[in-house]
């Protein structure tokens, strides 16, 4: 299956690489007046299931994944390294602010303060602190060694990451360590849909883990851990 998935990709370049050199007369001119190929969108190809070592509630379970370091990783979307496959996996339920703060695009900035007024009303400098703090603990757990992911290709709305759980080798899930850790406001969706949930890898409900996952954040917030003690 793999040797298949691969053999598609090629197949798939090769006619993207095809129009792209058809149409060549008709591209747009850039700026220095030479003519620019215009951003083609492919629908990434999900890994393939048989490289899974076995199937947990409907999701595709990954045994010794790695973290593979990448400029774009943060707190709580990174590339890893799954049965000898990578792809981008984005963590269910949690989302940690951004490591940044655009100079260019509003909708990044809007998206920052969000942010910062959720996890206690911190300033938006604070919320990127948070963020940068978010993908070094990330880091600190996933880098230089061996974890468990659980997917089952859900992707993103941006089409090139799939949503998923990390277990980490305590058996704890990583969002929840960032929530413990006021790295990461509870915002994200869980897995399924409002109307056909699906239940996490350990077997409990989208209720009950987002619930678990709100007392969690109580403790966090008692404690002035992270966003909670600026």
């Amino acid at each position: 299956m793999k040797g298949k998935a691969n053999a598609i990709r090629w197949v798939l370049l090769l006619i993207i690489a095809a129009a792209v050199y058809l149409r060549r007369n008709d591209l747009p001119l850039s700026g220095n007046g030479e003519k620019s190929a215009p951003r083609v969108e492919v629908t990434p190809i999900a890994p393939s299931a048989n490289s899974a070592s076995e199937k947990v509630r409907g999701y595709d379970k990954f045994t010794n994944v790695k973290l593979v370091e990448d400029d774009g990783n943060d707190g709580d979307s990174f590339i890893v390294n799954a049965g000898g496959e990578q792809f981008q996996l984005r963590l269910y339920f949690v989302d940690t602010p951004e490591k940044y703060l655009s100079d260019r695009y509003e909708n990044q900035r809007r998206r920052v303060a969000e942010q910062a007024r959720e996890m206690g009303g911190i300033s938006v400098d604070d919320a990127v602190i948070v963020g940068l703090a978010a993908k070094k603990y990330t880091e600190s757990q996933l880098k230089g060694k061996t974890f468990t992911v659980y997917t089952y290709w859900e992707e993103v709305y941006d089409g090139d990451r799939y949503y998923g759980f990390v277990e980490l080798p305590d058996g704890s899930y990583l969002g929840t360590r960032l929530v413990e850790q006021g790295l990461a406001r509870i915002h994200t969706k869980g897995p399924g849909s409002k109307e056909n949930p699906v239940p996490t890898p350990d077997g409990k409900s989208f209720h009950q883990h987002r619930d678990m996952l709100y007392g969690r954040e109580r403790q966090a917030q008692k404690a002035k851990n992270g966003a909670w003690g600026l």
